[in-house]
Order: structure tokens, then sequence, then C-alpha cells
């Protein structure tokens, strides 16, 4: 069992990582994807630096857990991916269900479970 809860653990890394060295290396296009647009400079750099700093943040928890045997540090990307997941929610709540919701409902959903999971599963390990 514990090479599943590595497995999850390296999902959660590999997907925040990718999409985090995307956001910073094309985040014009990164963003046009996730729904956001940068409408000048200053507004690309924000998309690069505190979008990417999410997806980073994310992928070094799961790295720190994985490679440093501190499967605690998971639950920091749990908490990061399940805070999106309410914003989407409220959001939902409040402005009614835009188109192409479900997706990154879904996957936040997913980065949670995946996440506690392995942060358990690697702890009893």
């Amino acid at each position: 069992m514990i090479w599943i809860a590595r497995i999850a653990a390296a999902l959660v890394g590999l997907f925040s990582l990718v999409a985090g060295a995307m956001m910073i290396l094309s985040p014009a296009e990164m963003g046009a994807s996730l729904g956001l647009g940068a409408l000048s400079p200053i507004g690309l750099n924000a998309l690069r630096a505190d979008v990417g700093a999410f997806f980073l943040a994310s992928a070094i928890a799961a790295g720190v857990a994985l490679f440093g045997a501190r499967p605690q540090w998971l639950l920091g990307a749990a908490v990061l991916y399940g805070l999106a997941f309410l914003g989407r929610v409220f959001g939902v709540a409040v402005d009614g269900v835009p188109e192409g919701i479900a997706q990154p409902l879904i996957v936040e959903a997913t980065m949670v479970v995946l996440s506690v999971y392995a942060a358990r599963a690697l702890a009893r390990g």
C-alpha cells in the first residue's frame, strides 16, 4: 500500500510542478487556459508570480513529503487545493455556474484526496 501512497504524492507533485513551470514560462497562455488574462505587464507578472507560487508551493510540499520523509507536508498541498476548491464553490454560489467549472473542481478535489491519502499512508508507513 505504501507504493500507492508514493504514487499519489508523486502525481500531486508532478501535476503541481508542471502547472507551476507552465505558469512561470508561459503565463499568458496558461492564464488563458484558466480563464485569466493579463491586462498589463504587471498583470502578466502577477499571473507568473502569484498563480505560479500556488502550484510550485504544492510541488515543493509533495517533494518534501516524498523525498524528505515528511509526509505531513502534503497537508500543505491539500490546504492550498482545498481552499481553491472552496473558492470555486463560493463563486458558483455567488455568481452562478460558469461553463467549464466541472474540470477545475474535479482536479482540485482529486488533488485534495490524493494529498490527504498520501500524507496519512506515508505517515503510517
